[in-house]
């Protein structure tokens, strides 16, 4: 192929490709399955992500940070990462005998009592063979193999793909089919990268390695946790509160919108060190507009994304959601509120990371939980899924606001706010009035008619604002690797 292969496309194919696949998966577990059964697995997903990101304690983040130390040297870098993986591993292996031994009881205290009974471990398992791959999927990422990170996420989500939708079609395993389809995937993910990286990457272990890793990802280890309980907290509150049933409805719109998020993901991936770059150069300092410039386009397209998801969820659940999981829309409406705000959380997670104050990103957190579940016990019992959605979106707007004047504390970056507001106010606009169609049911007629306008009016602005051009595109996207 080309040497002129680009790096961002490749990301974005990567999770094009897995966003479409589980937006077609997410149609037939609809069919299948309850909204109970799949709530249930759900929050196996939920507390076993949460578990095994704590048994980690952070080391992730110390690998990658030292992975650039011991780059140059393969032996080293081997040791590096061997080191963190058998430290891991050894973790995580106590941990699953303790599910192992005591999962009846775990199982009758979090989720249904007709949960089946190996639910809880199997998933367990692959969430710890998921932890363990990203180690071998940060070293490809880190050494800039772009083509290989993106060929076994694919793979990855291509095998769960297959497996899930064979077992749930084709088998009684009920919500077992997910769970299946979960380990065999993330197992695979994990052999593969070990087998074809263990000549570059032998076996070893280094003890020192292993201290200056844990010096670095043990203090971080708070701000993984409340990382961790940020992100699921919504959904834990409803199976404490609520029900497995509520838990599965909420996840199916989340997952929806949660596509907003990847494709953002996908962008920061190479705008996240452009930005490095620019503040280590001081550039920002003599031209105050240089990190808004840049970063705006992908501020624009990435709400572009958040506008479409918001204003065409309910004639995409309508069309391939059983009914059982139609309360699903106004969660993906809401919530495309809520992963667009988290854009500007990624700008300031730089500017506090720049300035060295990561321990403030650890308080931040503790915030946000709290304000979360301030909100979501209220919410949740009044309003249900609805109450989740709204609390986890107020409370994401609260920490962007909050968040912003504090990382413009220490890091100054200087942004054409009319142009953001403008931006967020057609988002805004675009949500309220997909809350009103689904409440008001328009006439497809008049509701295609007024998303299309809204859609227009959005590509009018990006162009009068010189946002959104053939030429800007290419240049975001099309970068070499």
């Amino acid at each position: 192929m080309h040497s002129t292969i680009k790096r961002t496309t490749l990301y974005l194919l990567q999770i094009a490709i897995s966003g479409i696949l589980m937006l077609v998966l997410m149609p037939i577990i609809s069919q299948y399955l309850a909204p109970s059964d799949f709530g249930q697995f759900v929050l196996a997903q939920v507390y076993a992500s949460v578990t095994v990101g704590i048994a980690n304690l952070g080391v992730l983040v110390g690998y990658e940070r030292n992975f650039f130390i011991f780059e140059k040297s393969t032996e080293d870098s081997a040791k590096l990462i061997s080191s963190a993986v058998v430290f891991v591993t050894f973790n995580l292996v106590i941990l699953l005998v303790a599910v192992y031994i005591f999962q009846l009881e775990i199982s009758s205290l979090i989720l249904a009592d007709n949960t089946p009974g190996d639910l809880l471990l199997i998933v367990f398992v692959g969430a710890s063979a998921s932890s363990l791959s990203q180690y071998y999927l940060t070293f490809l990422k880190n050494s800039g193999l772009a083509k290989s990170y993106a060929k076994y996420m694919i793979v990855n989500s291509v095998i769960n793909f297959i497996i899930a939708i064979w077992l749930i079609t084709q088998s009684s395993f009920g919500v077992m089919s997910l769970a299946y389809a979960w380990i065999i995937s993330n197992l695979i993910l994990l052999f593969s990268l070990f087998l074809t990286l263990r000549k570059k990457l032998p076996l070893s272990f280094d003890k020192k390695m292993l201290k200056g890793v844990l010096k670095i990802s043990l203090p971080l280890t708070p701000r993984v946790f409340f990382g961790f309980m940020n992100t699921q907290l919504d959904k834990i509150l409803l199976g404490l509160i609520g029900s497995s049933s509520l838990v599965g409805i909420y996840h199916m719109g989340q997952t929806f919108a949660l596509t907003i998020f990847q494709f953002m993901t996908g962008l920061d991936r190479v705008f996240q060190p452009e930005i490095y770059r620019k503040l280590f150069s001081d550039g920002h300092i003599d031209n105050s507009y240089e990190i808004n410039n840049y970063i705006l386009p992908f501020f624009y397209i990435s709400m572009f994304v958040a506008l479409v998801v918001a204003l065409f969820s309910r004639e995409f659940v309508s069309l391939f959601f059983s009914n059982e999981y139609q309360g699903s829309i106004p969660i993906i409406i809401i919530l495309s509120i809520y992963y667009g705000v988290l854009f500007f959380g990624k700008v300031t997670g730089l500017q506090l990371i720049y300035a060295k104050k990561t321990n403030i990103t650890t308080l931040l957190m503790f915030l946000g939980i709290m304000i979360n579940v301030g909100l979501s016990i209220p919410f949740i019992i009044n309003w249900g899924i609805i109450g989740a959605a709204w609390a986890t979106t107020i409370s994401g707007i609260f920490m962007a606001i909050i968040s912003y004047f504090v990382a413009q504390k220490y890091v100054k970056i200087a942004w054409q706010w009319k142009i953001v507001l403008l931006i967020y106010a057609i988002l805004l606009i675009a949500v309220m009035f997909s809350i009103i169609d689904y409440h008001f049911s328009l006439s497809l007629y008049t509701s295609l008619l007024l998303k299309s306008l809204l859609v227009f009016s959005y590509i009018v602005v990006g162009y009068i604002t010189n946002l959104m051009s053939i030429k800007k595109i290419k240049e975001l996207i099309f970068v070499k690797v």
